[in-house]
């Protein structure tokens, strides 16, 4: 059998596109290294509890949303979820903030937080809404962005109207930029908390983000969060099903060590010795893992070189998955959480700030009877783990430090720990095959970096990719926009 497109890798990217190509009735091979779906968005379990190997929050399922629009044009129902009115709180050493989704909620938070400059801070929200709505309504078309081909500057012509044109000073400019008309650039406070929010949503800080990425992503929180039962996976487990439903195939524990052209058609090369054929391929594998996927020859033709990749610099991600007793935090009924070290408030990575979720006390599929599982993140430079000579200690010096920062917000947090299972960059190449323990994309530079984006092009004819290294990025809502871009231009 030749398949009509092989797709490597059952992420969010992958799982979208395969699912709206097997909607149009291609028949589709998806091909999974793991046993498990959803890629970095995915799950494992241990001891009766379901982690959520990376990401947990969901957006995107709001009227008009990502993965609202897919599910509707799949005609199949998400799975159940809660809508959270606090997004998150942030907890700074001398304050909480309770982060709201609804905007005047949020606005008086901000008269309560920040009383000094809050009018100030008001009127950057409302360009951030402003400029992120802008932004979602180019995106809603599915343009191939950055263009490579002359039908991808003529797919964009269209696009080129007075709206999108207000667009520019924000494509020129960083968020700190920005934060200079407002007069906000010095306030320290407001820094350290923006900075958290783009480190979880762009992977960097007000200095180094484009603005139109920064404000469609700080919008987007308030568009709609979402504690999905049964984690992310759930999401991953729809489109699965679908896939298979709609008569395509998904291999499990399938890794492709390479793929090839071979005639009119490519082969894919399994290491159970198994070779599939497809007329196109799509790669949700990242484009760290391009140059060990593709044959020399392929790779040869591709916009993405090897020694270019090998030097782009890109964050690892430290993480603890643990059980806690349910009654977590006297007081507290956020779901999600971001903590800042009061010691190092100003270090964005490695402990110095980081996100920690509980899965909803009413999902039963989450933990066992009483209990809750959670799960903490933090960036993490990746050299040092692999050349580190106390690689466990190092491990356990991490774990401590962020197991200890939460304690200081909430004493006693340690003791009602049930089990504690920390991961490293090695944790995320060994699993999730991550090359290198690479996760999250490509953090921005500064306010150009957008353009340094790949797009689902390779320069190979009928090979194309998608996931978190391709534009828009990181994020469940960015890999499958990725996806569902690249299965459009399939069926063009």
């Amino acid at each position: 059998m030749i398949y009509d497109v092989g797709v490597v890798g059952a992420g969010f990217g992958g799982l979208a596109a395969a699912a709206t190509l097997a909607k149009k009735g291609m028949k589709v091979a998806v091909f999974e290294a793991s046993n498990e779906l959803g890629g970095s968005a995915g799950k494992f379990e241990r001891n009766g509890y379901r982690f959520q190997s990376g990401a947990t929050l969901g957006m995107g399922f709001e009227e008009g949303g990502v993965l609202h629009r897919l599910f509707d044009q799949l005609n199949i129902d998400p799975p159940a979820m809660t809508l959270l009115d606090t997004i998150m709180d942030i907890h700074m050493p001398d304050r909480t903030i309770h982060y709201f989704r609804e905007r005047s909620r949020w606005y008086e938070e901000i008269q309560r937080v920040f009383p000094t400059q809050s009018s100030a801070i008001q009127s950057f929200y409302d360009e951030v809404y402003r400029v992120g709505t802008m932004v979602d309504q180019l995106t809603e078309d599915l343009p191939v962005f950055p263009p490579r081909t002359l039908k991808d500057f003529m797919h964009l012509v269209p696009f080129v109207n007075k709206d999108a044109m207000k667009l520019l000073p924000f494509m020129n400019q960083t968020v700190e930029d920005r934060l200079k008309k407002y007069g906000l650039h010095n306030h320290r406070l407001f820094r350290v908390f923006l900075n958290g929010e783009l480190m979880d949503s762009v992977q960097t800080s007000v200095e180094y983000c484009p603005a139109f990425l920064g404000y469609a992503a700080l919008q987007t929180f308030h568009k709609g969060a979402y504690a999905v039962h049964g984690g992310l996976a759930a999401v991953a487990e729809r489109l699965a099903s679908f896939i298979k439903h709609s008569g395509s195939d998904l291999y499990m524990r399938h890794p492709i060590h390479k793929v090839e052209k071979s005639g009119q058609h490519f082969e894919f090369h399994t290491k159970r010795d198994r070779v599939f054929r497809a007329q196109k391929v799509l790669l949700n594998n990242s484009v760290h893992n391009f140059h060990d996927t593709v044959s020399k020859d392929m790779g040869e033709q591709s916009y993405v070189k090897a020694l270019k990749e090998e030097k782009r610099d890109s964050w690892g991600a430290f993480i603890i998955h643990g059980g806690v007793e349910g009654a977590v935090f006297e007081g507290e009924d956020a779901m999600y959480h971001q903590f800042i070290d009061p010691q190092k408030p100003d270090d964005l990575h490695d402990g110095g700030q980081f996100l920690m979720s509980l899965s909803d006390p009413r999902d039963s599929s989450m933990a066992p009877v009483g209990k809750r599982s959670l799960t903490i993140s933090t960036h993490t430079s990746i050299s040092p783990w692999w050349n580190s000579e106390q690689y466990e200690a190092d491990k356990e010096q991490m774990k401590n430090r962020l197991l200890d920062t939460v304690d200081f917000y909430f004493p006693s947090f340690k003791e009602k720990l049930d089990i504690v299972l920390p991961g490293t960059p090695i944790t995320f190449q060994k699993w999730l095959r991550r090359k290198n323990g690479k996760v999250g994309g490509y953090a921005p530079t500064g306010k150009y970096s957008w353009l340094n984006s790949y797009s689902i092009r390779t320069g190979i004819p009928d090979v194309y990719q998608c996931g978190d290294t391709v534009f828009p990025g990181a994020g469940t809502l960015g890999v499958t926009l990725s996806g569902m871009t690249a299965a459009k231009e399939m069926t063009r």
